[in-house]
């Protein structure tokens, strides 16, 4: 698995990060981005690892407010989001 590069760390979130501010499982996370339930990461790197291409996905703060968004107007939620993550 490749490390995120540290000037796009700094610069935006991580996939653990973003996930861990959702509230959600990696399976959770990942489903929703890949059928387009949640928008597109803000920024994707193409990385070769071990002669393999990878995607580094990152998300910025506002990526993860419309994700909230979109979780909290999902039917069947209550609007009740642990506002701690």
């Amino acid at each position: 698995m490749p490390e995120p590069k540290l000037e796009l760390a700094a610069k935006y979130l991580t996939n653990p990060q973003a996930r861990k501010r959702l509230g959600l499982s990696r399976f959770q996370f990942n489903i929703r981005v890949e059928r387009g339930v949640f928008p597109r990461p803000t920024y994707v790197d193409t990385v070769i690892c071990g002669g393999v291409t990878q995607h580094v996905h990152y998300f910025d703060e506002n990526w993860v407010r419309i994700a909230k968004a979109i979780m909290e107007s999902a039917p069947g939620n209550s609007g009740d989001l642990d506002k701690s993550k």
